[in-house]
């Protein structure tokens, strides 16, 4: 039962989470706080508006969230974090180091595209 109501406290709150997602994302763009708040909730009460009533279920396997996360790993890895990414993000230590191999790797072929060996003729 305890579960039940925590369910729906938390999709009550749902809009409010996300108005307060989207003005910090706003802020840290450079716009005005009071300007990105108001601007947050609107954007919230045209979702509600349009969107009231229906159920979403948002898919484990995005492809979007999947490719976000894979850079959110590359900018925040430091060399010594990666069990705190493995808690944050719920995912192995083992993918984070993929992740950073496939980085390496598309760096690496890029670059050497770059690679100047001397026999361009111009």
């Amino acid at each position: 039962m305890k579960v039940r109501a925590q369910q729906i406290r938390r999709r009550n709150s749902m809009l409010r989470e996300l108005s307060e997602m989207v003005t910090v994302a706003l802020v840290r763009n450079g716009a005005d706080e009071a300007k990105a708040k108001n601007e947050a909730e609107d954007l919230c009460f045209q979702l509600h508006r349009r969107w009231r009533g229906i159920t979403f279920t948002f898919p484990t396997r995005d492809e979007l969230a999947h490719q976000r996360l894979k850079l959110h790993v590359v900018k925040e890895y430091n060399g010594s974090n990666a069990d705190e990414l493995v808690r944050k993000y719920s995912i192995t230590e083992d993918w984070i180091y993929s992740v950073l191999r496939e980085h390496q790797r598309r760096n690496a072929n890029r670059d050497q595209q770059k690679l100047d060996l001397g026999d361009d003729p111009s």
